[in-house]
């Protein structure tokens, strides 16, 4: 098959939309080449398919018998719609349409470089959907790097709104994570310091493993009802200084409104 009829098959519509679908533009498949690793090949296909309405997200991989891999990147609305075989915790819906659009990465001999190749079969250059309108459509292309990351635990952990980091990543970076991936991320990062425990259990680990006096006052039913807290360093300044002591139970800065009281010493100063 000729690239020109490949790319003139990227016209194909959805002939299940009872409106007149909008068409591919003819250069939907990314060209073919060479390059220095498989992360800037995908990098490369997708920052053209963001152009055109699609996004590739990683499908199979296969192994020669000299070991080198081959993988296709599909269409990330390739897959089938899902059977509910359980309850949801969560009512969710599915923009997967079967699309068999797809290209394959080969690794080169040298077990470095990789070659983009079109697949002979001229219906894996046709999309069975429309183009999207907007990139955010695709979580793949909303996925943040890991610079990013540690920048909006930065923001998260300093307290700051997710509303605000959203508007802190959308004008300090290139990311286009939309305001649940940013609540998502935050959730990530919150279980990843858990490590799987509740947390008023990671809290008193995390206390214990950075060395912070402190006690934790139980109800009859075993729940916390208080925390009290503080640095080695201010546990010192408190026996060299306990004459004053300011107690601010002004703000309320978690999710439960339950009071924070901030003790602060003076010393001689």
């Amino acid at each position: 098959m000729s690239r020109l009829r490949a790319n003139d098959d990227c016209f194909a519509m959805n002939v299940n939309q009872s409106q007149s679908p909008t068409p591919f533009p003819g250069d939907c498949l990314p060209p073919e080449g060479e390059y220095e690793s498989r992360e800037a090949l995908f990098e490369a296909i997708n920052a053209w398919a963001a152009t055109r309405g699609y996004a590739f997200i990683t499908g199979r991989s296969t192994k020669e018998k000299t070991g080198r891999r081959t993988i296709t990147y599909m269409c990330d609305r390739r897959r089938n719609h899902p059977t509910v075989s359980r309850e949801r915790q969560r009512k969710t819906t599915t923009r997967t349409t079967g699309c068999e659009f797809s290209v394959l990465a080969k690794e080169n001999n040298d077990r470095s470089t990789w070659t983009l190749r079109h697949r002979s079969d001229s219906r894996f250059s046709l999309h069975n959907h429309e183009p999207s309108q907007d990139t955010t459509a695709h979580p793949v292309l909303r996925t943040m790097s890991k610079e990013h990351l540690s920048q909006l635990t930065g923001l998260a952990n300093a307290g700051i709104a997710p509303k605000e980091i959203r508007t802190y990543m959308r004008q300090n970076t290139d990311t286009i994570a939309t305001q649940q991936d940013i609540y998502n991320r935050i959730a990530d990062a919150r279980r990843e310091v858990c490590q799987g425990q509740s947390s008023i259990n990671a809290l008193a680990d995390q206390l214990f493993r950075e060395g912070f006096w402190s006690q934790f006052q139980t109800g009859p039913d075993g729940r916390v009802k208080a925390v009290l807290f503080a640095h080695p360093d201010s546990v010192a300044y408190l026996q060299a200084y306990p004459d004053v002591l300011i107690l601010d139970c002004i703000y309320k800065t978690n999710k439960y409104g339950m009071p924070l009281l901030d003790l602060i010493g003076v010393d001689s100063c």
